[in-house]
């Protein structure tokens, strides 16, 4: 996909969560996968997991204009101070997978869960 309509979905992406707590701060397209960096204002520490489905939905809005799905790499710091919160992925193959009706929303959500990784305690 060319880097102009990646653009153009990322910032309707972005547009669509500024009101939900989750804001772009960066991405990076290669050929297999967008790596993206949102800070949240939600509340705690680790990755809050409401603003997964959030960020993944408004992606999956996106499919039917024009969107082609790809692996996201996310990685999720504070809005405050810039602290690293965590990281998850969604793999390209589930959310096919999803949309073609092969995986459930429930197995959908728990493979990307399972993929959360928090910085440890020092």
């Amino acid at each position: 996909m060319p880097l102009e309509t990646d653009d153009e979905h990322l910032e309707r992406v972005s547009n669509r969560l500024m009101g939900r707590g989750v804001y772009f701060e960066a991405a990076d397209r290669e050929e297999d996968r967008l790596a993206i960096e949102y800070g949240t204002v939600a509340p705690g520490d680790g990755v809050p997991h409401q603003q997964i489905g959030k960020v993944i939905n408004a992606f999956r809005e996106l499919l039917d204009e024009g969107w082609e799905p790809t692996t996201i790499e996310a990685t999720v710091v504070n809005v405050d101070d810039d602290r690293r919160r965590g990281s998850w992925r969604m793999e390209e193959s589930w959310l096919r997978a999803l949309e073609a009706g092969e995986l459930s929303e429930v197995e959908f959500s728990g493979r990307v869960l399972d993929t959360i990784e928090e910085p440890s305690e020092s």
